[in-house]
């Protein structure tokens, strides 16, 4: 079984990256000549004609955007330190052919400068979010808490890996029994016991838990408990729980994590947020759509509410997938 927490995706405006040379809306310029023959040459506009527009709106606004985010945030971002950490993966790899032969079967005709390019260019994405949507410690400390369960799975339409119903119920009362003889042995009784493979190892640790991510009886129950409370037998949607709020505040590095995740969530409950952000930034810079067709489909693909959820459907999809 996958972990039981809610997956949290980082929200980007993302496209291909491709050349982009004049656009149609009845331009009488018939672009550069990128191949010849006797039977007729192809034009850098029969390309942009055969990609059609959504797909040169989508290419165009990703070129002008990462334009943008470089000269905002190029100052913010230790561009050197990225460009080591590629020269170390590289090392990892075996040496530059090797790494250079995996980038090829991940993105076909990339090259190690746009590697090194993209690592770039989502840092500064990531300077721009944080800047975009605020977020205070007091804020992770309300929305967080730290836990741990002991899972007894319950077989269901989708997953036959589980119980019965009335197994399941009487397996976690038992072990709650257990516990409340010994509440200091519930980490040994977890390791044991816990049906959840993804904190099976963890003695049932779930680490920071934030609200949003996870099944809604399951949250109800973790949040009202004080540290090194033990909860009742509590159901979800995957079957019966023995909940552990654990004490221990978050390092330094555990709450910018924190941080990050809690960033996304505010936006996939609002993606308003971060497209006003967008608008914002692309004022700033005078960015001005020249053709009509190119900037309706940016406002109607891209910086658009709908759009921005599609994606993050997607996105989501292929993580469970994966």
């Amino acid at each position: 079984m996958k972990s039981i927490k809610k997956m949290v995706l980082p929200i980007t405006l993302s496209a291909s990256v491709l050349t982009l040379g004049a656009c149609g809306n009845g331009s009488d310029n018939s672009g550069e000549t990128l191949v010849e023959s006797k039977a007729g040459n192809v034009t850098s506009q029969d390309v942009l004609d055969k990609m059609g527009n959504n797909e040169v709106a989508q290419n165009a606004f990703q070129i002008v955007l990462n334009k943008v985010l470089k000269d905002k945030y190029e100052d913010k971002v230790d561009t050197k330190k990225l460009d080591k950490q590629v020269d170390k993966q590289i090392e990892q790899y075996g040496g530059k052919k090797k790494f250079e032969e995996a980038l090829q079967q991940e993105k076909p005709g990339a090259t190690l400068e746009d590697f090194k390019d993209s690592q770039k260019t989502s840092k500064y994405q990531e300077e721009f979010i944080n800047d975009a949507v605020k977020v205070s410690d007091k804020e992770i400390d309300k929305n967080t808490k730290k836990g741990s369960h002991i899972l007894i799975k319950v077989k269901s339409k989708d997953s036959q890996d589980g119980m019965s119903d009335k197994a399941a119920k009487k397996k976690a009362d038992d072990i709650l029994a257990q516990i409340k003889k010994n509440p200091d042995n519930f980490e040994k009784i977890a390791k044991k016991e816990t049906q959840d493979e993804g904190t099976k190892s963890k003695n049932g640790s779930l680490g920071f838990v934030m609200k949003g991510q996870m099944d809604e009886a399951f949250e109800k129950a973790l949040f009202k408990l004080k540290d090194g409370e033990i909860s009742d037998v509590v159901k979800s949607q995957y079957g019966y729980h023995i909940i552990k709020a654990d004490k221990g505040e978050a390092s330094k590095k555990e709450k910018e994590s924190l941080k990050e995740q809690y960033r996304q969530l505010k936006i996939q409950k609002d993606p308003k947020i971060i497209i006003n952000a967008y608008k914002k930034l692309l004022d700033e810079y005078k960015v001005d759509y020249k053709d009509k067709e190119i900037k309706k489909s940016i406002e109607d693909n891209i910086l658009n509410e709908k759009a921005l959820q599609q994606q993050q459907m997607q996105a989501a999809q292929q993580q469970s997938a994966s």
